[in-house]
């Protein structure tokens, strides 16, 4: 503020200044031109009518009269003079007193020196204006004229400091005041910005102590995906040393997949326009220095201000949370294990035993008893078709990851037999599961998204899809039933969330696309061995 202020005054004082300069050469040439061309008449007039009437001639009785006014010429400013001269050999000769000196004309000086240049200029025939040196060496402002007809040089000046000198003053004045003016206002904005600037330090400190002590990971990035900051946690939690993400790009912390539709991503959501909360929160994958892929659970908000505009990720590591939630489903998967294993193997083995006893008892039994021993070992063979089912359906996955296509078909073939509906496993390419825990988990999402198309979208045609696509292995369940707006609340209740919540706990993708009358689709993209 300081600067501008004198800059503007420094800038109004040079600008009067050049005025008033051009004022004084219009005045001076104006000057110098009329004064010269009255001599020339005096001098014509003096050759025609006043040429006896002097002893030294017409051209004596001229300069006496030039003279005679020149002494009574109160001059112009303080410095501001007329000077007449004419050349002699290589000497000017000065004709006029010096108005500083009284009575006092000034020496000769040689035509070719460094002094007296307009002088010199109007004795050479020309005419103009300048700014040199004059007869005494000062520097001067200057118009020149010759004077033809006597062969003189008339020259009116004034010292360029008698010019300078009322703007040097209010220069001095100006920049004074304003400086005064900027010490006042200086006090003013330091006494009300004081408070503000305590409060945005108070931030910027208080944001620095979260970042710095935060277990969190925290990001900061502009528009383009390039890093600005990330705190010692987030460091930490990719692997990196102190400063190396910054100016880099946030693609270095995702996976390829991931990568690949970010720029996409980014470009719709500065479209749309929404602006500060992009997401409460998300389940993806990323990936550290060494190349390791994790889990997180990344919120993302959108800072916009007035000069800059960028994007901050808050990521947690949820990878022991992840391992607690499996071992957490895996207890009642090992005891629905563990039941299946007594059932087929404790109660399956002791009804079939009964069975034998019973099919031999028809075959000895007499005629009464004989159809009671039927009907008891048909039963029997019942609940033992019973149990097996049971069985199967509590441990259907094997540990062998071979072991998930073949639950998938005895699946669909236990709802072939005991439904109407049409159900179809198209089996592009027999993937193999990463770990039997990934197996399972997919089994189940397939098993709750069938009972969903079964119970709740009405479904006659329940397709299954698996294969791989892009280096990853794809389940796809379709129906044809009455599709997601109707069923909407009653998905959510009964098993969407469980769904992709199994995906998010074996590093899967899990997508719902559904529409009025055109059925529901659920896509998983997960882990497989190469």
């Amino acid at each position: 503020m300081a600067a501008a202020t004198l800059l503007v005054s420094a800038i109004s004082i040079v600008s009067l200044y050049s005025t008033a300069i051009e004022q004084h050469r219009l005045r001076l040439v104006e000057t110098v031109k009329s004064q010269a061309r009255l001599i020339e008449s005096i001098a014509n007039f003096d050759n025609q009518y006043s040429s006896g009437d002097h002893p030294q001639g017409a051209r004596a009785a001229t300069l006496d009269q030039v003279a005679a006014a020149h002494r009574r010429f109160e001059g112009f400013g303080k410095s501001g003079e007329f000077v007449l001269a004419r050349r002699e050999n290589d000497q000017i000769v000065f004709l006029l007193s010096r108005r500083h000196v009284t009575s006092e004309i000034p020496k000769p000086i040689p035509f070719a020196g460094k002094w007296a240049e307009p002088m010199r200029r109007a004795l050479s025939g020309e005419s103009g204006v300048l700014t040199g040196l004059d007869y005494r060496g000062v520097d001067v402002l200057a118009a020149y004229e010759p004077v033809s007809v006597l062969d003189l040089g008339l020259v009116a000046k004034i010292d360029t400091s008698e010019i300078r000198r009322p703007f040097i003053r209010t220069g001095f004045i100006a920049i004074s005041a304003a400086l005064l003016v900027i010490f006042f206002a200086s006090r003013v904005f330091f006494r009300i910005s004081r408070p503000i600037e305590q409060a945005i330090d108070q931030q910027a400190e208080t944001f620095q102590t979260l970042a710095e002590t935060s277990r969190e990971g925290i990001v900061l990035a502009n528009t383009d995906g390039i890093i600005h900051f990330v705190n010692p946690a987030g460091e930490k939690l990719f692997g990196y040393r102190h400063g190396e993400l910054l100016g880099q790009s946030v693609k270095r912390l995702m996976p390829k997949e991931h990568s690949i539709g970010h720029d996409g991503y980014m470009k719709a959501y500065l479209q749309s326009g929404i602006p500060k909360i992009i997401g409460k929160g998300r389940q993806l994958t990323a990936i550290r220095k060494d190349g390791t892929r994790f889990p997180i659970y990344l919120s993302l908000g959108d800072i916009n201000t007035s000069h800059t505009r960028l994007f901050a990720g808050v990521i947690m590591d949820i990878s022991e949370q992840q391992q607690l939630q499996r071992e957490i489903l895996e207890i009642p998967v090992s005891e629905q294990r563990r039941i299946g294993q007594e059932l087929h193997d404790g109660l399956g083995q002791q009804l079939t035993g009964l069975g034998l006893l019973a099919t031999s008892l028809v075959n000895k039994a007499s005629k009464p008893e004989h159809e009671l021993a039927t009907r008891l070992a048909t039963g029997l063979q019942e609940a033992i078709s019973q149990v097996r089912a049971l069985s199967r359906g509590l441990m259907p996955v094997d540990i062998d990851t071979e072991g998930f296509i073949n639950s998938l078909e005895n699946l669909v073939e236990n709802i072939r037999s005991h439904s109407d509906i049409e159900i179809v496993l198209l089996v592009r390419e027999r993937v193999r599961v990463s770990d039997n825990s990934s197996a399972l988990h997919l089994y189940r999402i397939t098993q709750e998204a069938i009972n969903n198309a079964i119970k709740h979208a009405e479904a006659s045609r329940i397709t299954i899809e698996v294969g791989t696509r892009g280096g990853r292995g794809y389940l796809s369940i379709e129906d044809d039933g009455i599709g997601f707006e109707r069923s909407l609340e009653k998905i959510e209740g009964l098993g969407l969330r469980i769904m992709k919540h199994r995906c998010g706990l074996i590093d899967a993708e899990c997508t719902v696309e559904s529409s009025h009358a055109e059925g529901t689709r659920i896509k998983c993209y997960f882990s497989i061995e190469q």
